[in-house]
């Protein structure tokens, strides 16, 4: 099923919950050895339940299909006036294409750290409610002079759909994965 951007509900709180758990594969909060699954689900901060509906998620896919399916949801946007970025929403991964070439994956072999946080905000520069901007930054590598810059903007990226009590976990675990080494 093809999604244009403009008609998917991102104020969806229960799709940026799955997301978030799912498509950072090397965030972790440093202090308490948990990966992002494990703090949303600790904090009971949703259901990923309807992540598992959306993406088509059942017991057994892993063995039947690896965790991908024919037929994803696929959400496609003009990421530049000459890039398409589509972007495949498996049961077991996350597949982003620019113009039909796949450039990056967040599942089990995921394939991140495609470009820098400066180039994530040339992209998203025109794109006045980040989600855009939440959506590729599992790809981004952050270098270390971008970490404060970094942290302010998914901080305030992620205060709108959790509790502020919880961003800062949530912000200093998807840096911590991200970060270059």
């Amino acid at each position: 099923m093809n999604i244009n951007l403009e008609d998917f509900n991102f104020s969806n709180k229960k799709f940026w919950i799955g997301f978030i758990a799912l498509s950072f594969p090397t965030a972790l909060d440093e202090e308490t050895d948990m990966s992002l699954s494990e703090i949303i689900e600790k904090n009971s901060l949703g259901d990923i339940e309807w992540w598992d509906y959306f993406t088509g998620y059942y017991d057994g896919i892993l063995e039947e299909s690896d965790g991908y399916i024919d037929n994803p949801k696929t959400l496609t946007y003009n990421l530049t006036s000459t890039q398409i970025l589509k972007i495949e929403f498996h049961p077991c991964d996350i597949v982003y294409y620019i113009n039909n070439n796949q450039i990056g994956c967040t599942g089990g072999e995921y394939n991140i750290f495609i470009f820098p946080l400066a180039d994530l905000f040339k992209y998203t520069e025109n794109n006045i409610d980040d989600h855009i901007f939440l959506l590729l930054l599992p790809l981004t590598i952050i270098h270390k002079q971008d970490v404060n810059y970094a942290k302010k903007k998914i901080s305030n990226i992620l205060s709108s759909f959790f509790d502020t009590s919880i961003c800062n976990q949530l912000t200093n675990s998807i840096i911590y994965g991200l970060m270059e080494e």
